[in-house]
């Protein structure tokens, strides 16, 4: 497991820091959007959090998908790598992967909103003190599910990709999560919908970009949804080790 885990990292070494480079400006440019449209950088975080995770879960079934291209899931296995062991090295990286730019993006993003506070232009726009500390709290206790949900929402990237076994793997992941994704607006309008506020609670896709909406709630609990997001992402990595370990590599 380790030799794997040293390899798919050894892989992605040049694509780091360009992601990061990414990532750092995604932020910044998120936090210039929030400040400016709503005078403070506690708001608004949820949409960008929902096209940054979207864009990474494709970006996740694309990479494993050239994998399969290119032969190299076949050639670990013909050096003797198990099967259970190649889904987990994957899934492992690009969910560490995914929790440290979720990390990295966060960081960025208060930074830049507080000196973007700052400025002369947008101090006038500022909420009421009291206004402004509600969104404050529920912007913080929103903040761990955003880094449980990044990585949880990997494992449907790997699921899709591991088990179409193809170049098509990241197109279906990419059409899959944007379906996945659509499902937040209708919660949105239809709010009043049990069913949908179960689903919408339950996928990571929907706990990106609804947490603002929950988290104005009175009984927000962000553990519900933390447990939710894990409990997602082992039965994603539990059906796709079944699958993957009965399937021919042809």
């Amino acid at each position: 497991m380790s030799r794997l885990l040293y390899t798919e990292f050894y892989k992605l070494r040049r694509k780091f820091f360009t992601m990061f480079i990414l990532t750092t400006a995604f932020a910044v440019a998120g936090a210039f959007s929030s400040v400016a449209n709503s005078g403070t950088v506690y708001v608004g975080v949820s949409m960008f959090f929902s096209m940054f995770g979207l864009v990474f879960c494709g970006m996740t079934g694309v990479f494993i998908s050239q994998d399969f291209a290119s032969n190299t899931i076949r050639n670990k296995l013909i050096v003797g790598h198990t099967r259970l062991n190649i889904y987990l090295s994957c899934q492992i990286v690009f969910a560490l992967l995914a929790f440290l730019v979720t990390a990295v993006f966060i960081g960025v993003y208060i930074l830049s909103g507080k000196i973007f506070s700052g400025l002369e232009g947008f101090r006038e726009d500022l909420p009421a003190p009291d206004v402004l500390e509600v969104y404050r709290k529920n912007f913080f206790r929103a903040l761990p599910v955003y880094l449980v949900a990044m990585p949880a929402y990997t494992t449907l990237g790997v699921f899709i990709s591991m088990t179409l076994r193809n170049s098509s793997g990241g197109v279906a992941t990419v059409i899959v999560a944007y379906a996945l994704n659509s499902l937040s607006p209708l919660y949105v309008l239809f709010s009043e919908n049990k069913f949908l506020e179960f689903i919408s609670g339950v996928l990571p896709s929907s706990q990106l970009f609804l947490m603002e909406i929950f988290s104005e709630k009175p009984d927000f609990s962000p553990v519900k949804y933390i447990l939710f997001s894990t409990a997602f992402a082992v039965i994603m990595v539990t059906l796709g080790c079944a699958v993957f370990r009965k399937t021919d590599l042809k």
